[in-house]
């Protein structure tokens, strides 16, 4: 009998030190997948860019929740996270990246196998000019919730293949925010399911 509680109690300690607070369950991961699976293949049937198997993986999960709302300061510091909900003016941003004038893959660079997420994660914060945004954009605030990582690789593709992508209609990553239950309410108040969260910015 006591070694049975010793055991639960064991038992129960490795699973509270290895879940990621905010991260995504088996089953969340699994929808995740399927659904950019889908949307991946449907953009190599489209070009030529062959487009790598995802995996899940729980070490990005850990990166994503630890994320500090810094963008990282060259893209050979890491490939940055990808918002999966955020407020309008993450939507002028998105309209910036259709026009090619803001070069992001979000969760489509084809050469990446592995993803990880967290719901939980939140950012917010006032564009600055030297943050290389369009004039227009400066002043105004970010608010973005939830994000995912991809890897391993930490070196980003090129500005001129991104610009390519974005041509390829590849879906909003608010597409997978929706489908993990994510929400971000018009007055910038932040739910997840049932948790409030604290309002965030959002960087590509």
């Amino acid at each position: 009998m006591k070694t049975s509680l010793l055991f639960g109690v064991i038992l129960l300690y490795a699973l509270s030190v290895t879940a990621t607070k905010g991260g995504l369950s088996k089953d969340e991961q699994k929808k995740l997948l399927d659904a950019l699976h889908k949307d991946r293949v449907r953009a190599q049937t489209a070009n030529s860019i062959v487009f790598q198997h995802l995996t899940y993986d729980l070490e990005l999960e850990k990166k994503a929740a630890a994320y500090d709302c810094k963008p990282p300061s060259s893209s050979s510091s890491g490939v940055t996270i990808t918002a999966l909900q955020w407020n309008s003016v993450g939507d002028e941003i998105y309209e910036e990246i259709n026009k090619g004038t803001i070069p992001s893959l979000g969760l489509f660079d084809w050469r990446q196998t592995k993803i990880g997420c967290s719901k939980e994660v939140t950012c917010r914060i006032t564009i600055k000019e030297e943050d290389g945004l369009p004039a227009k954009l400066i002043g105004k605030e970010l608010v973005f919730v939830g994000g995912c990582y991809l890897g391993p690789l930490t070196t980003d593709v090129s500005d001129e293949d991104k610009r390519v992508a974005s041509k390829l209609g590849l879906p909003k990553a608010s597409k997978y925010g929706d489908l993990l239950g994510i929400k971000i309410s018009s007055s910038g108040r932040v739910f997840n399911l049932i948790v409030f969260l604290a309002l965030s910015v959002f960087y590509f």
